[in-house]
């Protein structure tokens, strides 16, 4: 993402529609007009009684995805949309726009005339060799849907909201000391020894007995349920069941004649939607007159009975009606069991599912004979990982107290490996959680290793670390060490920011109708 991004972002037409895409995410709806909607309108969320209707929230949507459409293109647009937490980020944004909108207000924030004018012709965007044009500016403006009146509204929001950023800035200071640091914190070199404590090594000690897997099988019965499973007919009927026929005015489940060839898609579809829904009833009525199978509903309206895999209780399919929880429930519903059809359950694609029991194997409990191998290989397992935390434990408590690392190797039973000139980018072979352990266990005092244990994928490893090399202050590019400094302010500002924009929103009344949220985003 982040690349489409970078790479978008090397011409002035992009830049100019990034300006408008950053300005409509941080200031749409800061009015408050813009939040009220109609009296017909649900609320999506609420600040502090100011609402945000769903109104408002879809065409904010539209108007995100209409931007990431000019700026990306449809299909990296609509990839972005399907996200999951698009219409939360969305919505979020429009709540802190709202929180950041009254905060300044509340302070008295102000841009005059004259600064926002110095802003517009200060963006090289609206400049023709290097001096402003205000007919450029006018134009581009058009070309992206915007009115000057729109943008300088927006802009000037936008100006009021960057003094709020004017304390976190100024807190946000770094020192050459500082960054001085940080570049010496990158720059070292460690020499480390370490030893492994695997829990395979402890396998044969933590075999269980057959006592305690006779135990653990009995307090945890629970966990050795095989599920339910059935297969079922199923019929699912739907709009496509109605495109291009009409029913018979005499028999209603019955399909007679083609509609008009020389009538639109559109009405076709119409057609098709209302014919359904004319018939939703008559489709329950027959399945209720006719419980002992599908094959009358399947006739009345031409449809494929179709039969289903094998269905677990509790386990939805990857695809499919099934893939509906609602659905799973309805082929294990009480009716289905006793042979009888289902009732008749609403997709959510708004088509009706019945369905029919084929066969059926209830739950049962699986015999000891049949779970003592997983039950042996979990114990052990456990048993292992405690025996190995606790083998780490007494080493490195015993090398720290007689101040040799050599204890760690328990007389030679684990041997002592060594990896000299690791960095915090090359490890020599350590894995990641040892590597950051080598570099946060404090350097050795006096010829005596600073040792730690970390856990592993298989175990454990205890670490020692033997010499650190650390570079001269004075080695130090003064060009880096000002990079440093200034990347730390810009993330401590950043820090400073987020947490301001969150206990402005811990201190406001915020509400989410996190039904209709979902309703809309999806």
């Amino acid at each position: 993402m982040m690349d489409t991004f970078r790479n978008f972002g090397q011409s002035w037409v992009a830049k100019i529609l990034m300006i408008l895409i950053a300005l409509s995410f941080v200031l749409w709806g800061v009015s408050g007009y813009l939040f009220s909607g109609n009296s017909s309108s649900s609320t999506v969320a609420a600040v502090d009684g100011q609402k945000i209707s769903d109104t408002v929230f879809q065409k904010r949507m539209k108007d995100v995805q209409a931007r990431y459409n000019h700026v990306f293109g449809a299909a990296t647009a609509a990839k972005m949309v399907e996200d999951k937490s698009f219409g939360l980020d969305v919505l979020n944004g429009l709540i802190n726009n709202m929180l950041l909108g009254a905060e300044a207000r509340r302070l008295g924030l102000r841009v005059p005339d004259t600064a926002l004018a110095k802003k517009i012709e200060s963006i090289p965007a609206f400049q023709e060799k290097g001096v402003f044009s205000k007919s450029h500016y006018q134009k581009l403006l058009a070309a992206n849907g915007m009115t000057p009146a729109q943008f300088e509204g927006m802009l000037r929001a936008s100006m009021r909201m960057e003094q709020l950023q004017v304390i976190p800035q100024a807190i946000a200071t770094a020192s050459n000391a500082e960054a001085t640091r940080v570049w010496a914190w990158s720059q070292e070199y460690r020499d480390v020894s370490a030893v492994d404590i695997r829990d395979a090594d402890f396998a044969v000690a933590a075999k269980p007995t057959s006592a305690e897997v006779a135990a653990y099988y009995h307090a945890n019965v629970d966990q050795f349920q095989l599920p339910a499973q059935l297969q079922v007919q199923y019929v699912v009927l739907g709009p496509k069941d109605f495109v291009g026929k009409r029913l018979s005015p005499t028999n209603p489940a019955s399909n007679v004649s083609a509609v008009a060839a020389e009538q639109s898609a559109a009405s076709f579809n119409s057609q098709a939607e209302n014919a359904f829904q004319a018939q939703v009833e008559n489709f329950k009525d027959l399945l209720f007159s006719s419980p002992d199978g599908l094959a009358a509903v399947a006739k009345a309206y031409n449809l494929k009975i179709q039969e289903s895999g094998m269905l677990t209780a509790g386990r939805v399919l990857a695809q499919g009606p099934f893939a509906d929880a609602r659905a799973l429930d309805l082929a294990f519903s009480k009716a289905v069991l006793a042979g009888k059809n289902s009732t008749a359950l609403r997709l959510a694609n708004g088509d009706l599912l019945a369905v029919h029991l084929l066969h059926y194997t209830p739950g049962s409990t699986q015999p000891l004979s049949a779970v003592v191998r997983s039950i042996t290989a979990k114990l052990s397992s456990a048993k292992a990982k405690k025996l190995a935390k606790n083998k780490a434990q007494a080493l490195l408590a015993a090398a720290r107290q007689a101040k040799d690392m050599n204890v760690l190797t328990d007389g030679g039973a684990h041997p002592l490996h060594t990896y000299l000139d690791i960095t915090r980018r090359n490890g020599q072979g350590l894995d990641n959680a040892a590597l950051a352990a080598a570099f946060t266990t404090p350097a050795p005092v006096d010829g005596i290793p600073s040792m730690d244990m970390v856990k592993t994928p298989s175990g454990y490893q205890i670490l020692a670390i033997t010499h650190v090399t650390a570079p001269s202050a004075a080695a130090i590019n003064p060009k880096v060490a000002a990079q440093i400094r200034t990347s730390l302010e810009e993330q401590r500002s950043r820090l400073l920011s987020i947490a301001y924009l969150k206990d402005l929103r811990e201190h406001a009344k915020v509400e989410i109708n996190d039904a209709q949220l979902a309703q809309i985003a999806h």
